[in-house]
């Protein structure tokens, strides 16, 4: 009997094992898997993986591999997200007791390729040089661009490439130089973005041909004793002018030329000359220039003296009309005329051109004549002097308020006659600018000399000076300034003069020094604001020798 109870003592605990053993089976499973890239095998690492509906995230390694653990038993959807690629999700059923796979592929993502121009066609005409597009980026990333404006010097672009974010909108400016434009042109200009081109259609015609002319001035005043005056005509187009003189009735004026052509950018200077002999006693009469297009009417006014020739500001002087100074030399260095701007100086009297005394300077004292004011600082004027024994050395010159700096600088350079204006040419350019070519002055003699000069009354942004010599004019020189600086300021040469030197040596820069001369000089004149005609130089020249 006891053996009995023992077996089913042990029976009931074989079969309590086994139930205990059955209880403790797994309820859940598991879900494991790799994320690759579509079509290759690389693994892609920082993946998100999220079952969708209960919050459980995990994020793959740098083997692209992710895991969920102890899911109940069922059907799960998983989301795979990763920036730069698209969005993809999986259904994975886990059992219990399993670990069910869920491998993935994310496709990367394809950026929207879209680049808007507006406009995409440009036309230039003949007259606008610049003209801008704007360029937006309708997709969804930041692209590089690029502009190929292909063969054609004429065009240019600024920007040229660069950098735009998703929905920004940037601006390229075009411009045109129709300089290497001869005829109209049509440009395909192409901008790459997002591996994609698109087109800008540019087109341009050259200038419009014509000319624009300008007259100046437009009333001649010949006063009591003038007998000839001048005109510019400049042509500010960029086409040739053609011109023509009419309703010139009377036949006391006539004009140098009743017609010609002006080039683009030029000018030509007409003289207008009155004879006095046959004019009335008063004249108000006028004349036209036309180019076809535009007339411009010119007044012409003339009084005939009464009583004979004007008073001459002192003994036998000629063309005294704007006469600012007269230094005769006759054993001083006064002024003759009513003006009285008187010099001083250190040189020796001897016989002068025509039975009066003249100035001798001596190299070896550096002799010098001065006069305390800024005799020859206009932009319009004329002065004249006779002069003798002349060699290579410096002349006269005007003094600066600016730094005491030389000006007005006249002398002779290899034998011939230089007249250097401006502060900065004289400084800095003086072996550079352009000297006068004329007939010999040192062979001793008496010679009349005369330079009328003048700024932008000839040509805008030029000083332009014309030299006389015994009565006849041989030609004249140029020498650029600029028209903003010549206000008076520091960086002007007109408007700032204080002394006027002559004779003696004179020191432009560290390497230039006009050496001095010992030259002889008589009857220097000085009109200040007038531009002396030919016959009025060729009238002084007559009457002094």
């Amino acid at each position: 009997m006891k053996r009995l109870i023992n077996l089913w003592v042990c029976l009931a605990a074989v079969w309590l094992a086994a139930s205990c053993a059955k209880d403790a089976e797994p309820l859940t499973g598991n879900i494991q898997g790799v994320v690759t890239e579509s079509g290759t095998t690389t693994p892609l690492s920082g993946v998100q993986v999220r079952i969708v509906g209960n919050g459980l995230s995990a994020t793959t390694g740098s083997d692209g591999q992710f895991s969920f653990h102890d899911l109940d038993a069922e059907t799960y959807n998983l989301q795979f997200m990763k920036d730069g690629y698209e969005t993809n999700t999986r259904s994975v059923t886990v059992l219990v007791g399993e670990t069910a796979n869920c491998d993935m592929q994310l496709r990367p993502e394809q950026a929207d390729a879209a680049i808007l121009i507006e406009p995409s066609t440009l036309d230039f005409g003949s007259t606008q040089s610049e003209m801008a597009v704007t360029i937006t980026n309708k997709g969804n990333t930041t692209t590089e661009w690029s502009l190929n404006l292909g063969e054609n010097p004429w065009l240019s672009a600024n920007p040229a490439s660069g950098n735009i974010a998703a929905g920004r909108t940037q601006s390229i400016v075009f411009a045109v130089d129709r300089d290497q434009l001869a005829e109209a042109k049509t440009a395909r200009v192409t901008l790459a973005a997002f591996g994609n081109s698109y087109t800008i259609s540019v087109s341009c015609s050259p200038r419009a041909e014509a000319a624009e002319m300008t007259v100046s001035p437009t009333i001649l005043d010949f006063g009591t004793e003038l007998s000839e005056l001048s005109l510019d005509i400049r042509n500010t187009g960029n086409a040739e002018l053609n011109y023509q003189v009419s309703g010139l009735t009377v036949d006391y004026l006539t004009v140098s030329a009743m017609s010609g052509t002006v080039a683009a950018g030029g000018n030509q200077v007409l003289k207008v000359n009155l004879d006095r002999e046959l004019m009335p006693s008063a004249v108000n009469t006028t004349f036209v220039i036309s180019d076809g297009t535009k007339e411009t009417v010119v007044t012409v006014t003339a009084t005939k003296a009464e009583g004979g020739d004007d008073e001459p500001v002192a003994g036998e002087t000629v063309v005294t009309q704007g006469l600012y100074t007269y230094y005769k030399f006759d054993g001083n260095y006064e002024d003759a005329t009513e003006n009285a701007i008187h010099g001083f100086g250190t040189c020796t009297f001897v016989d002068g051109v025509s039975g009066g005394q003249a100035l001798k300077f001596s190299r070896t004292e550096n002799t010098t004549f001065t006069v305390g004011s800024p005799i020859i600082d206009s932009r319009e004027m004329t002065f004249s002097f006779w002069g003798k024994d002349f060699a290579d050395g410096h002349i006269f010159h005007l003094l600066s308020s600016n730094a005491n700096d030389p000006m007005f600088t006249l002398s002779l350079d290899g034998g011939a006659l230089k007249f250097v204006v401006t502060r900065y040419h004289n400084i800095y350019q003086y072996g550079a600018a352009t000297a006068f070519t004329h007939p010999a002055l040192t062979d001793g003699k008496w010679h009349h000399i005369a330079i009328v000069s003048d700024f932008e009354t000839t040509a805008y942004g030029t000083i332009t000076n014309t030299l006389y010599v015994d009565g006849l004019r041989v030609g004249s020189v140029t020498e650029t300034a600029n028209h903003f600086n010549e206000n008076g300021g520091s960086q002007s040469s007109y408007d700032t003069g204080t002394t006027f030197v002559m004779g003696g040596s004179l020191k432009l820069s560290n390497s230039v020094t006009l050496n001095a001369t010992n030259m002889t000089v008589d009857n220097f004149r000085v009109y200040d604001n007038r531009m002396l005609s030919g016959s009025e130089i060729k009238e002084i020249y007559e009457a002094e020798q």
